[in-house]
């Protein structure tokens, strides 16, 4: 039983790519589904993205890839009127979705799966360094 979604939304194909990714490194998730704002403009967006999020009965997390973009912008309209099952996030990135599907189990509410991406997303964030010492070892 799945009780909490994640919705990856993006301008063009960055939410595929991030799907795709996680995938890659970790399997296929029913947990994950993506839409993206496309050629066929913002008027086609809303439509898919009212249609996907009334769709579904689970609580449903939006990471969206921008603050103030169209994704982000719909989500967040969305999100105002049914506050009861969604919430949105923007800044999508890999390591929030590689931290999150791993811990979701059936008492994960979406509040504590916001916490979970907001410190991976951030923590998934860094500066290489130029290490001169006399260690070859590279710690990850």
């Amino acid at each position: 039983m799945i009780l909490v979604k994640i919705l990856l939304t993006s301008h063009g194909h960055l939410a595929q790519g991030i799907a795709s990714g996680f995938e890659f490194i970790a399997g296929k998730s029913d947990h994950i589904m993506t839409l993206e704002l496309d050629e066929k403009g913002i008027g086609s967006y809303c439509d898919r993205l009212q249609e996907l999020l009334d769709g579904e009965t689970e609580p449903v997390l939006i990471l969206a890839d921008l603050k103030g973009g169209t994704p982000y912008n719909e989500s967040y309209k969305y999100y105002l009127a049914h506050t009861e099952k969604t919430r949105v996030v923007s800044g999508l990135n890999l390591p929030m979705l590689l931290e999150l599907v791993p811990q979701l189990s059936d008492n994960t509410t979406l509040d504590e799966a916001v916490q979970t991406v907001l410190q991976a997303g951030t923590n998934g964030i860094e500066v290489a360094q130029d290490q001169q010492d006399d260690d070859d070892d590279i710690e990850f």
